[in-house]
């Protein structure tokens, strides 16, 4: 079966290809200046995506948990002597401990939060070669108004498919590209590029006409609020 190389550009960033076929689509790579300059915007996010394979706990975090613990004062036993100090002095102690605790929280829970995140990344890589490399793997490309390509490499098997926007124009920090799932005419947005090129993974892909992307406001929109820049059909 013969293979466009172009549709190996997705699957090369990710490492996803088997020796032979990387050193094929290296070859294509020299001589075509297409796939030369979507490479980098291909680059990014799979940069993105690589910060799931490592994730070190906050610096400092074991050191503070380990300050707050020795030098916190602790509640000393209240002798009948002493009874008839206020609740609040009473409870002072504690108060403190709780303090020197909740702080320990807060920059454990930033680690928790960070790891959670890391998963997501990873997940999102495996599912995206996943689809990248299936052997019904099927890809479709449209030129974006003002400047790029928008490509979906799609598996009906797996019911799936990855959006890629390639060299898309970068966008300030208040818009964003958004992707709209296209069906019976009616868009349902699945998620955000970014402000730049970008892959994004989608599930659930049966019954889709079309991928489209819109420039949004930051942060997305219910609905479509400009013209798509770009319409890759399935």
């Amino acid at each position: 079966m013969t293979v466009d190389l172009h549709h190996l550009l997705a699957p090369y960033t990710l490492d996803a290809l088997e020796a032979d076929e990387r050193s094929r689509f290296e070859a294509h790579l020299a001589s075509c200046e297409q796939c030369r300059s979507e490479l980098g915007g291909f680059q990014a996010t799979a940069a993105r995506l690589g910060e799931a394979e490592s994730v070190t706990p906050p610096a400092g975090l074991r050191e503070r948990v380990i300050s707050l613990a020795s030098t916190t004062s602790q509640e000393h036993p209240v002798v009948t002597a002493l009874s008839s100090r206020s609740r609040a002095r009473q409870a002072l102690p504690r108060l403190i401990l709780a303090a020197a605790v909740a702080a320990a929280v807060v920059g454990i829970g930033g680690f928790v939060l960070e790891r959670q995140r890391a998963e997501d990344l990873r997940v999102e890589r495996a599912e995206m070669t996943a689809v990248l490399t299936a052997d019904d793997a099927t890809m479709k490309v449209r030129g974006a108004e003002g400047g790029g390509t928008v490509r979906v490499i799609a598996s009906a098997e797996r019911d799936a498919a990855v959006v890629v926007g390639a060299a898309l124009p970068d966008l300030d920090e208040d818009h964003t590209y958004q992707v709209w799932h296209m069906e019976d005419g009616e868009p349902t947005s699945v998620g955000m590029l970014g402000d730049g090129p970008g892959m994004l993974y989608v599930a659930g892909i049966e019954g889709a006409e079309a991928y489209a992307v819109s420039v949004e406001p930051a942060g997305g929109s219910a609905k479509p609020t400009t013209e798509p820049i770009a319409a890759t059909p399935m």
